[in-house]
């Protein structure tokens, strides 16, 4: 070397300088985006999928085997969803194992218009939430993704202690819905549902947007494959293939041997839909005493709410407040809303008034806020507050289900009575049945009436879910760190680099 010449020359001081401090601002860039992240969540999750929860059952295995046609399966599936990885990781796996197996994710975010088209083709309206659509030969089944989770029976039991805590995930059902959807495709065979006809009861094949159910009966037909019939049990009873009875919204009385035939349906396990008409709360329909035998009291009666944030307009009203049933939890757990547009009170029997030998299980779905009120003055088909009956500033029962002969949470068999009312049969008619969350709200009514798809022996596959809990102290000595200590060492050591090369 030429001892001349120097051995940092101004340029290299410069282009040195320069780099330390473009490196220096690009950390400092990286460090604040972290921290944006990171910082400003309370609780961290990952959900890790362990490589042998992705092999199949053989029960998989075997209805895979037996495809002879293409099964084409439409993922619309918001990619952000913490159960989209476990969705795509296993639909994989069944194209891998059967190439009549056709898989397409489409998301509804960053591609809304083709998945606004995927769902006029499917006819599946305007419903929201992600879900997986199976199709094979014209036929079709679509699993919801609250149908995709079962949850972390701790969380369960603090929210019945009145304890509020968010419901953790600990399972994935993905496998059991997806094959079960398959085999039922396989299958072709539909379960075959009776809708009430003969007193006034919303009419299931009519468009029109105030009174008719058709929206509702596509779900039934669509999305959950029934054979829906209209029945008159004034003159025939209910078949025996008969799953379940859709009573919506009667404006007259049934006639006793038209109770007794429903009594006996229930009593050798049938499912009952029941949606009371607003109209007719001083109409004693007959069903007001069979449904108290299952443990479901409805009274001549309409609840109010006093939060008027959740009052549209008039008597309608907004819920977000739903019971611990697991047949709410998805709701729950993705802060829904259901829209009743003019809702009854129905409300589970004490136990003081029930039959001590094994009475059915009541529980509350759908309530008010905790102002709500109940109106008793129904004089003149209006509904008004009556000081000396009524009650404010409590919740008010909207829906209860039933169950008499299984375990809560278990699988229900032959031989479980279960049944769910809903104080306000307009929630599912047309015009509203896509407001709010009403329509996943129908969905996992009648999936949990119909034990949907619980007869297939696959168990659900876990998920597992780390926490990091900060405390605010510890949120701060985080955030001070990744916003000062980190880049100001950095630029520390830069500026010592400097410093030292430019001496």
């Amino acid at each position: 070397m030429n001892p001349e010449t120097p051995s940092f020359v101004p340029e290299r001081r410069f282009r040195t300088g320069f780099s330390v401090l473009l490196a220096t601002v690009s950390l400092f860039a990286i460090l604040v985006m972290v921290n944006y992240v990171a910082v400003t969540r309370r609780a961290w999750r990952y959900d890790l999928t362990a490589r042998d929860s992705l092999k199949l059952s053989p029960l998989t295995l075997q209805t895979l085997a037996a495809l002879t046609n293409e099964v084409k399966v439409t993922v619309l599936f918001d990619v952000k969803s913490d159960l989209f990885p476990h969705v795509s990781s296993l639909l994989r796996e069944y194209s891998a194992q059967s190439r009549l197996v056709r898989v397409e994710i489409i998301d509804p975010v960053r591609n809304p218009g083709l998945a606004e088209a995927k769902k006029r083709e499917y006819r599946l309206g305007t419903r929201k939430g992600d879900v997986v659509i199976f199709e094979a030969g014209g036929h079709l089944r679509v699993v919801p993704d609250g149908e995709l989770s079962i949850y972390n029976q701790d969380d369960i039991q603090s929210l019945v202690a009145g304890r509020e805590t968010d419901i953790r995930r600990s399972g994935f059902t993905g496998e059991n819905r997806f094959t079960s959807a398959i085999a039922a495709l396989l299958d072709d065979a539909e379960t075959h549902a009776a809708y009430l006809t003969g007193h006034g009861e919303h009419p299931a094949d009519s468009d029109d947007e105030q009174t008719g159910y058709s929206a509702f009966v596509r779900l039934l037909t669509g999305d959950k494959n029934l054979k829906v019939e209209a029945v008159s049990l004034a003159t025939n009873g209910l078949s025996a293939d008969t799953q379940l009875l859709i009573i919506a919204g009667p404006v007259s009385p049934l006639l006793p041997i038209e109770l007794d035939r429903i009594q006996a349906f229930l009593e050798r396990g049938g499912r009952l839909l029941v949606g009371l008409n607003p109209y007719a709360a001083d109409v004693r329909t007959g069903l007001e005493e069979l449904l108290f035998r299952w443990a479901i009291y409805c009274p001549p009666m309409y609840a109010g709410e006093g939060d008027r944030s959740l009052v549209p307009s008039g008597v309608d009203l907004l819920s977000k407040n739903f019971g611990t049933h697991l047949l709410m939890l998805p709701l729950r757990r993705g802060g829904g809303t259901l829209y009743f547009p003019f809702p009854r009170v129905v409300s589970p029997v004490t136990a003081d008034r029930l039959p001590a030998d094994a009475p059915p299980k009541a529980d509350v779905l759908v309530m008010t806020s905790e102002k709500g009120l109940t109106k008793s003055d129904i004089a003149g088909a209006n509904a008004a507050f009556d000081p000396r009956r009524d009650r404010q500033n409590v919740t008010v029962p909207l829906a209860v289900a039933s169950e008499k002969g299984g375990v809560s949470g278990v699988a229900a068999g032959r031989g479980t009575t279960r049944i769910v009312v809903v104080g306000d049969s307009n929630v599912f008619k047309n015009v509203t049945i896509d407001q709010a969350n009403n329509r996943d709200f129908a969905a996992l009514c009648v999936s949990w009436l119909l034990d949907r798809p619980q007869a297939l022996a696959i168990g659900p596959k876990p998920i597992n879910e780390w926490r990091v809990q900060l405390a605010e102290p510890q949120l701060d000595h985080l955030r001070w760190l990744l916003i000062g200590a980190l880049p100001g060492s950095v630029l520390l050591v830069g500026l010592v680099v400097w410093f030292r090369r430019r001496a």
